[in-house]
């Protein structure tokens, strides 16, 4: 009749040595912990990577828009699809609710920028919220875009 162990294993592995058994758990647990470390280490900076890249895109965009001085219409227009207009701000009780809600860390620029242009449109680009500054002529002058994360 033949042995039930396996035939695979090293012959230290099927013995009951107890110190061999604590250095394979050590090596277990230490490659777990390089893994873990790893892929942490990956989705980190993949996350990093994305919102670069992501921020990279919306300011590409505005900058665009921007060298060719638009009026509120043509940007309103010209945004509808991938940034809807969400608000226009009309006083400062307006514009104190709206950073508080979507400014984040670029509240003092945003504000900033409102006591130097005469409007303030808000459009929602979903991921970023753009803050976008127009003249008395209604021409855009400026813009700052925020994570709405």
């Amino acid at each position: 009749m033949k042995s039930l162990e396996p035939t695979f294993l090293l012959p230290d592995i099927r013995e009951a040595d107890p110190r061999a058994a604590r250095k394979r758990m050590m090596m277990t647990v230490a490659a777990s912990v390089v893994a873990i470390g790893g892929l942490s280490i990956a989705l980190v900076l993949g996350t990093i990577g994305y919102d670069v890249r992501r921020k990279n895109m919306h300011e590409a965009r505005l900058k665009g828009v921007l060298v060719q001085t638009p009026t509120v219409y043509q940007v309103t227009e010209g945004l509808k699809e991938k940034a809807p207009l969400a608000q226009i701000i009309e006083s400062p009780v307006e514009l104190s609710e709206s950073l508080d809600r979507w400014a984040g860390s670029a509240r003092e620029e945003i504000l900033e920028k409102a006591s130097r242009y005469s409007q303030l449109r808000i459009f929602d680009a979903g991921d970023m919220m753009y803050f976008i500054f127009f003249d008395a002529e209604h021409i855009m002058r400026d813009y700052v875009c925020v994570s709405s994360r």
